[in-house]
């Protein structure tokens, strides 16, 4: 799951949640000296990537990703995102939710590796979270993705053409979300 997913997904502890959300800009060597319980939400975030990456629903919804299948995971969890936003779980407002969690990941900078708060502005100034909701984000979200991608590898990557097969495909993709999402929140909580 992406970095919206791994919020809700996590306990109603702030720092927990953030732990959580930055776990993959975390580097493994960084996290010894970390809190508690931005320890557990690193735990908290590799449970879930763990059941995520296993679970037959989602291979069947990277499955679906003819063309793209190398990049499944990451698009998965992106499009997931997307689904998440548009059947959204809790009470609490999507927008009330992300400006809370933006706050939580400011209040937790000085916490964080040099790396990770780098990321973080990133993530604030660019409003990721809120990416989710329609095509145009999705496609700014790829974007972001594809240059990390391009970053790390030095090889040029196309995951916006991956579009194409969600919109071709979209209730295939929302019919696995939804089937998945909740063994995913039981999952999730028993390992809190």
């Amino acid at each position: 799951m992406n970095l919206l997913a791994h919020a809700v997904l996590s306990p109603e502890n702030r720092v927990i949640r953030v732990g959580n959300v930055v776990a993959d800009f975390v580097h493994r060597n960084e996290r010894e000296s970390l809190s508690n319980d931005l320890q557990i939400g690193i735990k908290l975030h590799l449970r879930v990537d763990h059941f995520t990456d296993s679970h037959p629903l989602v291979q069947r919804s990277k499955d679906r990703l003819i063309g793209f299948q190398r990049f499944g995971n990451p698009l998965v969890d992106v499009f997931y995102d997307h689904f998440l936003v548009r059947h959204w779980p809790l009470e609490e407002p999507l927008d009330t939710y992300i400006e809370i969690l933006y706050k939580d990941l400011v209040a937790e900078i000085p916490n964080l590796p040099t790396r990770t708060t780098e990321i973080i502005r990133l993530l604030l100034n660019d409003d990721w979270l809120n990416s989710y909701d329609d095509f145009i984000g999705l496609e700014r979200a790829l974007t972001r993705m594809e240059r990390r991608l391009e970053w790390g590898t030095g090889r040029e990557v196309n995951l916006i053409d991956s579009m194409g097969v969600l919109q071709a495909d979209y209730q295939g993709f929302e019919s696995d979300f939804l089937e998945f999402w909740p063994e995913l929140v039981a999952d999730s909580k028993a390992g809190w």
